[in-house]
């Protein structure tokens, strides 16, 4: 039994999926409205997820209390997504360099391949892991990832200068 529903935040609609074992999926702004649907502990679940989300959005939750359903991802993805999980917490950091190296991945590159394609993107939150040069890449986009970035204190609030 799964369950599905939408959530309207300061940073976009959401979508959270989730099983009886936990959340699956989230879905970024621009991934698509869900269709609400379930019951049972997975509709409960997907609510206290939803909740938890608007809460970190809003600048008022700096950590996730949700069990996880690692369903369908491969387990070498699933360590280095729990490895971030342990080192990069809320207003921190981590390269894709240094990801790899504490979780046994030797290119950067496969890692940045990792956190493209993490099913639970905030709350494993890939949007910490940057290029040992800048930014790097972000599944919601690069402005998705400095707002959040920008949310969490690591990066300086951009100032709103208007039509200048």
């Amino acid at each position: 039994m799964t369950a599905s529903r939408s959530v309207d935040t300061r940073i976009g609609l959401l979508g959270v999926e989730a099983s009886e074992d936990g959340l699956r999926r989230v879905r970024l702004p621009g991934g698509g409205e869900v269709e609400p649907r379930g019951e049972g502990v997975a509709a409960e679940r997907v609510a206290s997820a939803a909740a938890q989300l608007e809460q970190y959005a809003r600048g008022e939750r700096d950590e996730f209390d949700v069990s996880l359903d690692w369903s369908g991802v491969e387990p070498v993805q699933r360590r280095v997504l729990e490895t971030l999980c342990e080192i990069a917490p809320y207003g921190t950091t981590v390269t894709y360099g240094e990801l790899g190296a504490r979780a046994g991945v030797d290119d950067p590159r496969d890692v940045g391949v990792m956190m493209a394609t993490n099913p639970l993107p905030l709350v494993v939150p890939c949007h910490r892991v940057v290029a040992s040069d800048g930014l790097g890449g972000y599944g919601g986009g690069l402005d998705l990832k400095r707002r959040l970035l920008e949310l969490e204190g690591v990066l300086p609030q951009r100032l709103d200068l208007g039509d200048v």
